[in-house]
């Protein structure tokens, strides 16, 4: 049974999920580090492809989801999503289309997205690094639960802004890096 998970957690697909995933958490911890225009373009990029590495995981069921563990903090969370709002000044605020069909939106922050994404990829892929292949099995399974369901649908917004900020001319900080 073990070399059933094994041949899942260890597969090409996760791999590069997980190598995202880890980039994507890096980038967002040293956000600081970046200028504004960097930070936005290289996120444009990372979570473009995180969601398609995220359709690429195998469908799976969980072995014991009750021990599916969460390891970010809300004073992790709060860092993070500090971090971000100050990185990106005013562009952080916009507004979320909830039902396109019925016309609900509602104004946001990207730096919130950020944040969640944040906050269910680093549990995730704290799982994968202290787990056996059931554990693994389960982070994964976790991990795609929550994009169907949250996640998935905040990395679009995200990306569409990240889009209108690259392609419309925003000034965009070249120099706020430290």
């Amino acid at each position: 049974m073990t070399e059933d998970f094994e041949k899942i957690v260890y597969s090409d697909e996760v791999i590069a999920f997980t190598a995202l995933a880890s980039q994507y958490c890096n980038l967002v911890d040293r956000v600081a580090a970046y200028s504004q225009s960097d930070f936005v373009s290289q996120q444009h990029r990372l979570l473009s492809l995180l969601y398609v590495k995220t359709l690429s995981l195998p469908s799976i069921e969980p072995i014991d989801p009750e021990m599916v563990e969460k390891t970010v903090t809300q004073e992790e969370w709060d860092e993070v999503h500090n971090a971000v709002a100050a990185k990106l000044a005013k562009f952080d605020r916009y507004s979320e289309v909830y039902d396109p069909l019925a016309g609900d939106d509602a104004m946001t922050s990207l730096s919130e997205g950020f944040a969640d994404i944040f906050q269910d990829l680093k549990d995730y892929l704290s799982l994968m690094q202290m787990g056996s292949p059931e554990m693994m099995n389960d982070a994964i399974w976790e991990c795609v639960n929550n994009f169907k369901n949250y996640w998935g649908q905040r990395l679009v917004n995200i990306v569409r802004v990240l889009h209108h900020l690259i392609y419309s001319g925003a000034a965009l900080r070249t120099d706020d890096a430290r």
